[in-house]
Protein backbone atom coordinates (compact mmCIF):
# COMPACT_ATOMS: atom_id res chain seq x y z
CA UNK A 1 0.00 0.00 0.00
CA UNK A 2 1.24 3.47 -0.94
CA UNK A 3 -0.05 6.41 1.10
CA UNK A 4 0.56 9.80 2.63
CA UNK A 5 0.19 9.11 6.34
CA UNK A 6 -0.16 11.15 9.52
CA UNK A 7 2.33 10.03 12.15
CA UNK A 8 3.49 11.77 15.32
CA UNK A 9 2.28 15.16 14.17
CA UNK A 10 3.72 15.00 10.65
CA UNK A 11 2.62 13.94 7.18
CA UNK A 12 4.87 11.23 5.73
CA UNK A 13 4.99 9.40 2.41
CA UNK A 14 5.13 5.65 3.02
CA UNK A 15 5.11 2.34 1.23
CA UNK A 16 3.78 -0.52 3.34
CA UNK A 17 3.99 -4.20 2.49
CA UNK A 18 1.03 -6.01 4.04
CA UNK A 19 0.53 -9.74 4.44
CA UNK A 20 -2.51 -11.32 6.11
CA UNK A 21 -3.58 -7.92 7.41
CA UNK A 22 -0.23 -7.17 9.08
CA UNK A 23 2.56 -4.80 8.00
CA UNK A 24 5.63 -6.89 7.19
CA UNK A 25 7.82 -4.14 5.72
CA UNK A 26 7.84 -0.33 5.77
CA UNK A 27 9.63 2.08 3.45
CA UNK A 28 9.81 5.77 4.38
CA UNK A 29 9.16 6.88 0.82
CA UNK A 30 6.80 6.15 -2.03
CA UNK A 31 8.08 3.35 -4.26
CA UNK A 32 5.72 2.87 -7.19
CA UNK A 33 8.08 0.32 -8.75
CA UNK A 34 7.00 -2.05 -6.02
CA UNK A 35 3.61 -2.19 -7.76
CA UNK A 36 5.29 -4.14 -10.56
CA UNK A 37 6.05 -6.92 -8.09
CA UNK A 38 3.12 -6.93 -5.67
CA UNK A 39 -0.58 -6.24 -5.87
CA UNK A 40 -0.62 -2.53 -5.16
CA UNK A 41 -3.11 -0.16 -3.55
CA UNK A 42 -2.05 3.40 -4.34
CA UNK A 43 -3.86 5.84 -2.05
CA UNK A 44 -1.24 8.58 -2.11
CA UNK A 45 -3.58 11.01 -3.91
CA UNK A 46 -6.73 10.03 -2.03
CA UNK A 47 -6.13 11.77 1.27
CA UNK A 48 -4.29 11.55 4.58
CA UNK A 49 -4.02 8.10 6.15
CA UNK A 50 -4.86 7.91 9.87
CA UNK A 51 -4.97 4.94 12.25
CA UNK A 52 -8.27 3.12 11.74
CA UNK A 53 -11.25 4.50 13.62
CA UNK A 54 -12.95 2.30 16.24
CA UNK A 55 -16.43 2.97 17.65
CA UNK A 56 -16.77 1.40 21.09
CA UNK A 57 -20.52 2.09 21.40
CA UNK A 58 -22.99 1.27 18.62
CA UNK A 59 -26.42 -0.33 18.45
CA UNK A 60 -26.52 -2.51 15.35
CA UNK A 61 -29.87 -3.96 16.47
CA UNK A 62 -30.41 -7.08 14.33
CA UNK A 63 -32.17 -10.30 15.41
CA UNK A 64 -35.82 -9.39 16.08
CA UNK A 65 -35.03 -5.66 15.77
CA UNK A 66 -33.67 -5.92 12.23
CA UNK A 67 -36.39 -3.58 10.97
CA UNK A 68 -34.53 -0.77 12.77
CA UNK A 69 -31.00 -1.79 11.67
CA UNK A 70 -29.04 -4.98 11.18
CA UNK A 71 -25.43 -6.11 11.18
CA UNK A 72 -25.06 -5.47 7.44
CA UNK A 73 -26.67 -2.03 7.20
CA UNK A 74 -25.08 -0.84 10.44
CA UNK A 75 -21.55 -1.89 9.52
CA UNK A 76 -21.92 -0.48 6.01
CA UNK A 77 -22.74 2.79 7.76
CA UNK A 78 -19.62 2.27 9.88
CA UNK A 79 -17.21 1.99 6.93
CA UNK A 80 -18.99 4.97 5.33
CA UNK A 81 -18.19 6.90 8.51
CA UNK A 82 -14.55 5.76 8.49
CA UNK A 83 -14.76 2.99 11.08
CA UNK A 84 -12.72 -0.18 10.79
CA UNK A 85 -14.22 -1.85 13.87
CA UNK A 86 -17.31 -1.42 16.05
CA UNK A 87 -18.44 -2.78 19.41
CA UNK A 88 -22.14 -3.63 19.56
CA UNK A 89 -24.57 -3.27 22.44
CA UNK A 90 -26.66 -6.14 23.91
CA UNK A 91 -30.10 -4.49 24.29
CA UNK A 92 -31.52 -6.50 21.42
CA UNK A 93 -34.49 -8.84 21.24
CA UNK A 94 -33.66 -11.37 22.53
CA UNK A 95 -31.43 -9.60 25.02
CA UNK A 96 -27.84 -10.85 25.05
CA UNK A 97 -27.92 -12.15 28.62
CA UNK A 98 -27.66 -15.88 27.88
CA UNK A 99 -25.53 -18.20 25.78
CA UNK A 100 -28.24 -18.96 23.24
CA UNK A 101 -28.82 -15.30 22.35
CA UNK A 102 -25.07 -14.63 22.38
CA UNK A 103 -24.42 -17.40 19.85
CA UNK A 104 -27.18 -16.04 17.57
CA UNK A 105 -25.72 -12.53 17.68
CA UNK A 106 -22.09 -13.56 17.17
CA UNK A 107 -23.08 -15.71 14.21
CA UNK A 108 -24.96 -12.78 12.65
CA UNK A 109 -21.92 -10.51 13.11
CA UNK A 110 -19.55 -13.09 11.61
CA UNK A 111 -21.75 -13.54 8.54
CA UNK A 112 -22.96 -10.01 7.90
CA UNK A 113 -20.50 -7.47 9.30
CA UNK A 114 -18.41 -5.34 6.92
CA UNK A 115 -15.91 -4.41 9.67
CA UNK A 116 -14.20 -6.17 12.54
CA UNK A 117 -16.44 -6.39 15.57
CA UNK A 118 -16.90 -6.91 19.26
CA UNK A 119 -19.92 -7.30 21.50
CA UNK A 120 -20.89 -6.45 25.05
CA UNK A 121 -23.22 -8.77 26.94
CA UNK A 122 -25.82 -8.01 29.60
CA UNK A 123 -25.59 -9.57 33.08
CA UNK A 124 -26.64 -13.22 32.86
CA UNK A 125 -29.04 -14.96 35.21
CA UNK A 126 -26.17 -16.59 37.13
CA UNK A 127 -22.43 -16.11 37.53
CA UNK A 128 -21.54 -19.37 35.80
CA UNK A 129 -23.34 -18.43 32.58
CA UNK A 130 -21.91 -14.89 32.67
CA UNK A 131 -18.40 -16.32 33.01
CA UNK A 132 -19.05 -18.63 30.07
CA UNK A 133 -20.28 -15.71 27.98
CA UNK A 134 -17.26 -13.57 28.81
CA UNK A 135 -14.90 -16.25 27.53
CA UNK A 136 -16.53 -16.37 24.08
CA UNK A 137 -14.36 -14.94 21.29
CA UNK A 138 -15.70 -11.52 20.36
CA UNK A 139 -17.13 -10.62 23.77
CA UNK A 140 -15.51 -7.41 25.03
CA UNK A 141 -17.22 -7.18 28.40
CA UNK A 142 -20.49 -6.35 30.15
CA UNK A 143 -22.80 -3.41 29.53
CA UNK A 144 -24.51 -2.02 32.62
CA UNK A 145 -27.70 -0.19 31.73
CA UNK A 146 -29.48 1.82 34.47
CA UNK A 147 -31.81 -1.10 35.22
CA UNK A 148 -28.76 -3.38 35.73
CA UNK A 149 -27.00 -1.28 38.39
CA UNK A 150 -28.20 -3.56 41.18
CA UNK A 151 -26.22 -6.39 39.56
CA UNK A 152 -22.87 -4.61 39.49
CA UNK A 153 -21.53 -6.61 42.46
CA UNK A 154 -22.22 -9.93 40.71
CA UNK A 155 -20.64 -8.66 37.51
CA UNK A 156 -17.48 -7.46 39.26
CA UNK A 157 -17.15 -10.79 41.09
CA UNK A 158 -17.43 -12.73 37.83
CA UNK A 159 -15.13 -10.34 36.00
CA UNK A 160 -12.37 -10.94 38.54
CA UNK A 161 -12.53 -14.66 37.77
CA UNK A 162 -11.64 -14.08 34.11
CA UNK A 163 -9.43 -10.98 34.42
CA UNK A 164 -6.25 -13.04 34.78
CA UNK A 165 -6.99 -14.78 31.47
CA UNK A 166 -8.11 -11.96 29.17
CA UNK A 167 -8.96 -8.28 29.32
CA UNK A 168 -12.67 -7.47 29.77
CA UNK A 169 -14.52 -4.20 30.33
CA UNK A 170 -17.52 -3.10 32.35
CA UNK A 171 -19.09 -0.27 30.33
CA UNK A 172 -21.65 1.75 32.26
CA UNK A 173 -24.59 3.94 31.28
CA UNK A 174 -24.35 6.22 34.29
CA UNK A 175 -27.88 7.33 35.17
CA UNK A 176 -29.50 6.40 38.47
CA UNK A 177 -32.98 5.04 37.61
CA UNK A 178 -34.33 6.27 40.97
CA UNK A 179 -33.59 9.86 39.93
CA UNK A 180 -35.18 9.81 36.47
CA UNK A 181 -38.57 11.20 35.45
CA UNK A 182 -40.33 12.23 32.23
CA UNK A 183 -40.33 15.78 30.89
CA UNK A 184 -41.52 17.61 27.80
CA UNK A 185 -39.19 18.26 24.85
CA UNK A 186 -36.42 20.68 25.78
CA UNK A 187 -36.71 19.96 29.52
CA UNK A 188 -35.38 16.42 29.85
CA UNK A 189 -32.13 17.77 31.29
CA UNK A 190 -34.20 18.72 34.35
CA UNK A 191 -35.84 15.31 34.77
CA UNK A 192 -32.65 13.34 34.04
CA UNK A 193 -30.22 15.57 35.96
CA UNK A 194 -26.45 15.55 36.12
CA UNK A 195 -26.83 14.41 39.73
CA UNK A 196 -28.16 11.07 38.45
CA UNK A 197 -24.85 10.49 36.64
CA UNK A 198 -22.79 11.51 39.67
CA UNK A 199 -24.88 9.24 41.90
CA UNK A 200 -23.88 6.22 39.81
CA UNK A 201 -20.19 7.13 39.89
CA UNK A 202 -20.29 7.39 43.69
CA UNK A 203 -21.75 3.89 43.78
CA UNK A 204 -19.14 2.55 41.37
CA UNK A 205 -16.15 3.98 43.24
CA UNK A 206 -16.28 1.07 45.72
CA UNK A 207 -15.54 -1.24 42.78
CA UNK A 208 -12.57 0.77 41.49
CA UNK A 209 -9.86 -1.86 41.26
CA UNK A 210 -6.75 -2.41 39.15
CA UNK A 211 -8.11 -5.81 38.16
CA UNK A 212 -11.36 -4.36 36.80
CA UNK A 213 -11.64 -1.89 33.92
CA UNK A 214 -14.72 0.31 34.35
CA UNK A 215 -15.60 2.59 31.45
CA UNK A 216 -18.22 5.36 31.66
CA UNK A 217 -19.89 5.92 28.30
CA UNK A 218 -21.72 8.86 26.65
CA UNK A 219 -20.81 11.43 29.32
CA UNK A 220 -22.73 14.71 29.00
CA UNK A 221 -20.89 17.15 31.25
CA UNK A 222 -17.58 18.18 32.78
CA UNK A 223 -18.54 17.20 36.36
CA UNK A 224 -19.18 13.56 35.42
CA UNK A 225 -15.98 13.54 33.34
CA UNK A 226 -13.87 14.92 36.21
CA UNK A 227 -15.29 12.59 38.84
CA UNK A 228 -14.98 9.50 36.62
CA UNK A 229 -11.34 10.28 35.88
CA UNK A 230 -10.74 10.92 39.60
CA UNK A 231 -12.01 7.42 40.38
CA UNK A 232 -9.72 5.92 37.74
CA UNK A 233 -12.36 5.12 35.11
CA UNK A 234 -11.96 5.67 31.38
CA UNK A 235 -14.55 7.92 29.76
CA UNK A 236 -16.11 8.71 26.39
CA UNK A 237 -18.56 11.29 25.09
CA UNK A 238 -20.56 11.58 21.85
CA UNK A 239 -20.74 14.24 19.13
CA UNK A 240 -24.37 15.10 19.93
CA UNK A 241 -23.31 16.44 23.33
CA UNK A 242 -20.84 18.72 21.54
CA UNK A 243 -23.01 19.88 18.63
CA UNK A 244 -26.45 20.07 20.28
CA UNK A 245 -28.20 21.14 23.46
CA UNK A 246 -31.69 21.11 24.95
CA UNK A 247 -32.94 23.74 22.48
CA UNK A 248 -32.38 21.22 19.67
CA UNK A 249 -34.48 18.70 21.56
CA UNK A 250 -37.23 21.32 21.93
CA UNK A 251 -37.19 22.10 18.20
CA UNK A 252 -36.61 18.64 16.73
CA UNK A 253 -38.57 16.65 19.29
CA UNK A 254 -38.01 12.87 18.97
CA UNK A 255 -35.26 13.13 16.34
CA UNK A 256 -33.02 14.70 19.02
CA UNK A 257 -34.29 12.63 21.97
CA UNK A 258 -31.47 10.63 23.54
CA UNK A 259 -30.39 9.16 26.89
CA UNK A 260 -28.64 10.70 28.74
CA UNK A 261 -30.34 13.85 27.49
CA UNK A 262 -29.01 16.88 25.69
CA UNK A 263 -28.17 19.49 28.30
CA UNK A 264 -27.93 23.29 28.41
CA UNK A 265 -25.88 25.35 25.98
CA UNK A 266 -23.45 26.35 28.75
CA UNK A 267 -22.96 22.70 29.74
CA UNK A 268 -22.08 21.64 26.20
CA UNK A 269 -19.79 24.67 25.72
CA UNK A 270 -17.76 23.78 28.80
CA UNK A 271 -17.67 20.13 27.74
CA UNK A 272 -16.47 21.11 24.26
CA UNK A 273 -13.54 22.99 25.78
CA UNK A 274 -12.29 19.83 27.50
CA UNK A 275 -12.53 17.20 24.78
CA UNK A 276 -8.87 16.31 24.99
CA UNK A 277 -9.47 14.97 28.53
CA UNK A 278 -11.64 12.16 27.21
CA UNK A 279 -10.27 8.72 26.39
CA UNK A 280 -12.58 8.26 23.40
CA UNK A 281 -15.48 9.61 21.38
CA UNK A 282 -18.22 7.13 20.47
CA UNK A 283 -21.29 7.54 18.29
CA UNK A 284 -23.91 5.80 20.46
CA UNK A 285 -25.54 5.16 17.07
CA UNK A 286 -29.08 4.14 18.08
CA UNK A 287 -31.37 3.67 15.05
CA UNK A 288 -35.14 3.28 15.16
CA UNK A 289 -37.82 3.19 12.49
CA UNK A 290 -39.27 6.50 11.35
CA UNK A 291 -42.70 5.37 12.55
CA UNK A 292 -41.28 4.96 16.05
CA UNK A 293 -39.63 8.37 15.95
CA UNK A 294 -42.89 9.95 14.75
CA UNK A 295 -44.74 8.95 17.91
CA UNK A 296 -45.69 11.45 20.57
CA UNK A 297 -42.61 12.76 22.37
CA UNK A 298 -43.51 11.02 25.63
CA UNK A 299 -43.72 7.67 23.85
CA UNK A 300 -41.02 7.75 21.15
CA UNK A 301 -37.78 5.83 21.81
CA UNK A 302 -34.52 7.70 22.53
CA UNK A 303 -31.57 7.44 20.17
CA UNK A 304 -29.62 9.49 17.63
CA UNK A 305 -28.28 8.12 14.34
CA UNK A 306 -24.89 9.36 13.17
CA UNK A 307 -22.64 6.46 12.20
CA UNK A 308 -22.55 7.34 8.47
CA UNK A 309 -21.22 10.83 9.25
CA UNK A 310 -19.33 10.09 12.46
CA UNK A 311 -15.90 10.57 10.90
CA UNK A 312 -16.90 13.97 9.52
CA UNK A 313 -18.45 15.02 12.84
CA UNK A 314 -15.13 14.43 14.58
CA UNK A 315 -12.97 15.92 11.80
CA UNK A 316 -15.16 19.04 11.79
CA UNK A 317 -14.14 19.60 15.42
CA UNK A 318 -10.62 20.26 14.10
CA UNK A 319 -11.86 23.03 11.79
CA UNK A 320 -13.81 24.50 14.74
CA UNK A 321 -10.55 24.53 16.79
CA UNK A 322 -12.03 22.29 19.46
CA UNK A 323 -9.34 19.64 18.98
CA UNK A 324 -6.21 19.04 16.91
CA UNK A 325 -5.64 16.26 14.38
CA UNK A 326 -3.60 14.38 16.96
CA UNK A 327 -6.63 14.44 19.24
CA UNK A 328 -8.72 12.85 16.47
CA UNK A 329 -6.25 9.95 16.40
CA UNK A 330 -6.43 9.67 20.17
CA UNK A 331 -10.22 9.93 20.50
CA UNK A 332 -11.43 7.64 17.70
CA UNK A 333 -8.47 5.30 17.18
CA UNK A 334 -5.67 4.96 19.71
CA UNK A 335 -7.86 5.77 22.69
CA UNK A 336 -10.52 3.16 21.85
CA UNK A 337 -7.78 0.64 21.01
CA UNK A 338 -6.15 1.22 24.41
CA UNK A 339 -9.51 0.81 26.18
CA UNK A 340 -9.97 -2.50 24.35
CA UNK A 341 -6.42 -3.65 25.07
CA UNK A 342 -5.26 -3.65 21.43
CA UNK A 343 -1.70 -2.38 21.10
CA UNK A 344 -1.00 -2.92 17.38
CA UNK A 345 -4.04 -1.20 15.89
CA UNK A 346 -3.51 1.23 13.03
CA UNK A 347 0.16 1.92 13.69
CA UNK A 348 2.63 2.09 10.80
CA UNK A 349 5.45 -0.25 11.75
CA UNK A 350 6.18 -3.92 11.14
CA UNK A 351 3.74 -6.06 13.09
CA UNK A 352 0.98 -3.46 13.11
CA UNK A 353 -2.59 -4.32 12.09
CA UNK A 354 -3.18 -2.54 8.78
CA UNK A 355 -6.55 -0.92 9.46
CA UNK A 356 -6.74 2.73 8.43
CA UNK A 357 -9.06 5.65 7.73
CA UNK A 358 -8.16 8.03 4.92
CA UNK A 359 -9.48 11.57 5.26
CA UNK A 360 -9.59 14.92 3.48
CA UNK A 361 -9.51 17.64 6.14
CA UNK A 362 -10.65 20.37 3.76
CA UNK A 363 -13.49 18.70 1.87
CA UNK A 364 -16.96 19.85 2.91
CA UNK A 365 -19.70 17.30 3.57
CA UNK A 366 -23.39 18.20 3.27
CA UNK A 367 -25.43 15.90 5.51
CA UNK A 368 -28.22 14.26 3.54
CA UNK A 369 -29.54 11.16 5.34
CA UNK A 370 -31.12 9.72 2.19
CA UNK A 371 -27.56 8.67 1.26
CA UNK A 372 -26.92 6.90 4.57
CA UNK A 373 -26.17 3.19 4.45
CA UNK A 374 -28.01 2.93 7.77
CA UNK A 375 -31.67 1.98 7.60
CA UNK A 376 -32.42 5.08 9.69
CA UNK A 377 -32.62 7.77 7.00
CA UNK A 378 -33.02 10.62 9.48
CA UNK A 379 -30.72 12.54 11.81
CA UNK A 380 -30.71 15.79 13.79
CA UNK A 381 -27.64 16.75 11.72
CA UNK A 382 -29.66 16.90 8.49
CA UNK A 383 -28.65 19.73 6.12
CA UNK A 384 -25.64 20.93 8.13
CA UNK A 385 -22.22 21.24 6.50
CA UNK A 386 -19.17 19.58 8.01
CA UNK A 387 -15.58 20.28 7.08
CA UNK A 388 -13.67 17.02 6.85
CA UNK A 389 -14.53 13.93 4.82
CA UNK A 390 -13.78 10.22 5.00
CA UNK A 391 -12.35 9.26 1.61
CA UNK A 392 -11.55 5.59 2.18
CA UNK A 393 -11.64 2.87 4.84
CA UNK A 394 -9.03 0.10 4.95
CA UNK A 395 -9.72 -2.99 7.06
CA UNK A 396 -6.64 -5.18 7.60
CA UNK A 397 -5.15 -4.14 4.26
CA UNK A 398 -8.37 -4.54 2.25
CA UNK A 399 -10.02 -1.54 0.61
CA UNK A 400 -13.51 -1.75 2.08
CA UNK A 401 -14.79 1.68 1.04
CA UNK A 402 -13.70 4.57 -1.17
CA UNK A 403 -15.36 7.72 -2.53
CA UNK A 404 -18.95 6.94 -1.46
CA UNK A 405 -18.79 3.32 -2.66
CA UNK A 406 -18.37 0.02 -0.85
CA UNK A 407 -15.65 -1.92 -2.63
CA UNK A 408 -15.28 -5.19 -0.79
CA UNK A 409 -16.79 -7.13 2.09
CA UNK A 410 -13.95 -8.34 4.25
CA UNK A 411 -14.04 -11.53 6.28
CA UNK A 412 -14.83 -9.89 9.64
CA UNK A 413 -12.91 -10.96 12.71
CA UNK A 414 -13.79 -10.65 16.41
CA UNK A 415 -11.66 -7.86 17.78
CA UNK A 416 -10.73 -9.91 20.85
CA UNK A 417 -8.29 -11.77 18.59
CA UNK A 418 -6.19 -8.61 18.41
CA UNK A 419 -5.80 -8.43 22.18
CA UNK A 420 -3.29 -11.29 21.92
CA UNK A 421 -0.01 -10.47 20.22
CA UNK A 422 0.72 -14.15 19.55
CA UNK A 423 -2.32 -14.63 17.28
CA UNK A 424 -1.64 -14.76 13.54
CA UNK A 425 -4.49 -13.32 11.46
Amino acid sequence: MIAKAYEEGYSKELTLLIKNGIIVKRYNYIDKDICKIYECLDLSKTGLLLPGFIDIHVHLRGLELSYKEDEESGTKAAIHGGFTAVIDMPNTIPRIDNMYALKLKLEALKKRSYVDFGLYVSPARNEEELEQMLLEEGVIGVKIFPQDLNQIGKVVKTMKKVSNRIKKIIIVHAENPLMLEDCEAGRRWVCRPIESEVSVLNKLKMFADREIHIHITHVTNILTLSLAKHYGFTVDTCPHYIYMDADYEKDMKCIAKVNPPLRLYTTRTILSDHLNLFDAISSDHAPHSLDEKNRDFSDCPPGITSLDIMGSLVLNMVSKNLIKLGDVVKLVSRGPANILGIHRWGCLYEGCIASYTIVDLDKEVYVDPQYFFSKAKFTPYKSIRLRGAVKATIVRGFLAYIEESIVEKINPLPITLFQRDDVCL
